[in-house]
């Protein structure tokens, strides 16, 4: 019996094991190829901690086996850090000389709804965010879902009077809602990628041109009945084809999110400097998009971040209970030439999001 016993468990940590190894796997194979990689990559840290759980397992029933899920884990070590961080700061070093020196601020206002709209008003949350600003003194800020007025105050106004003077969005009109960056420094050209969702523009810091992305990538559209599903599919409640509807939204997005690649792939560059890229990019960092973005930038998290860092929080409970896991998917990548000093994410309930705040050196300038 306990030979038996051994060896289901042995099947079932074979099963987990490859889980998480083709949960790394959507960086390399594009998901028009095959979209369960692609799937599989929001699962990557729990697959990750159900292998520690087997190796704990296998030590304490003194079992050779614990071989197998270390191996693995050994195997994909290079994806850990972009989940977790130990050694990095959200305070500047005060001996750290200031020239050229950025503060980036990334968020998805998610329109100042908050994650309960009944706990207060968009007005009380916008000027929630405008204490983050008095605060945290940003240079640039990449906004996502940006509205800029609620019922009395008028948010974008305020902003202009702390200094953010220059400003732009995702639409040619001259709206400043949606992706919107609000900047310190002046503004010269302004490129829109493809729709009001995805834009650069070029910002004049000191003598250098720096190219700011602000970009906000399709969104899964998930709506009460997908949240249940999930809820219900974690509980073992629910047989496949219930959740074939909230699968195949997944699959939608991640795909457009691989046509949305295509479209950005020609504005990076490795021989281009001084690039930041922000914004929401609705995907974990073993997803393809990101994954191909690292082939020319640095993660600011990566850099300078400590801890577990979700930005995503909005579903992660309702009515009591967990019904949709949280995710890093805010994020602020940068050419090689910058060196990210500091990364802090700022907990509060104006959005579905966490807003996201890195200081950025320029590596030349020590």
């Amino acid at each position: 019996m306990k030979r038996l016993l051994k060896t289901i468990l042995l099947i079932i940590n074979v099963i987990v094991i490859a889980l998480f190894l083709a949960s790394t796997m959507s960086g390399h194979i594009a998901p028009s190829q095959f979209v369960g990689f692609a799937l599989l990559s929001y699962g990557y840290l729990y697959f990750l901690i159900a292998n520690i759980i087997f190796i704990i397992i296998w030590l304490l029933i003194g079992s050779k086996w614990f071989i197998l899920p270390a191996a693995a884990i050994i195997v994909r070590w290079a994806f850990l850090p972009l989940y977790f961080q130990i050694g990095g700061s959200d305070q500047l070093d005060k001996e750290q000389p200031t020239e050229r020196l950025l503060k980036i601020l990334t968020f998805n206002a998610h329109h100042f709804h908050g994650i309960n709209p009944d706990s207060g008003t968009d007005d009380t949350n916008m000027a929630s965010f405008l204490k983050i600003v008095d605060e945290e003194q940003p240079d640039v800020m990449a906004l996502q879902e940006y509205v800029g007025r609620g019922d009395t105050l008028h948010l974008t106004e305020q902003l202009q009077n702390r200094g953010y003077s220059h400003m732009t969005s995702g639409y040619s009109n001259g709206s400043i809602t949606g992706e919107v960056i609000f900047s310190k420094l002046p503004i010269g050209r302004v490129v829109r990628i493809e729709g009001p969702s995805k834009l650069y523009a070029e910002l004049l810091w000191d003598d250098d041109t720096l190219r700011f992305y602000c970009l906000h990538l399709n969104s899964y559209g998930l709506d009460e009945s997908d949240h249940q599903q999930i809820h219900d599919i974690s509980h073992g409640n629910v047989d496949s084809l219930t959740g074939r509807s909230t699968l195949h939204k997944f699959r939608a997005t991640i795909l457009e999110h691989e046509h949305e690649w295509q479209v950005m792939q020609p504005y990076f560059d490795r021989k281009r400097n001084l690039s930041i890229v922000a914004g929401d990019f609705n995907d974990p960092p073993a997803s393809y998009f990101y994954q191909q973005c690292r082939e020319y930038l640095k993660d600011s998290y990566c850099e300078a971040g400590q801890g577990f860092s979700t930005t995503y929080h909005g579903l992660f409970t309702r009515r009591g209970s967990t019904i949709f896991p949280a995710f890093r998917i805010d994020m602020v990548l940068h050419t090689p030439d910058l060196e990210a000093l500091t990364y802090k994410r700022i907990k509060s309930e104006m959005s579905d999001h966490y807003p996201v705040i890195t200081t950025l050196k320029l590596k030349t300038q020590q």
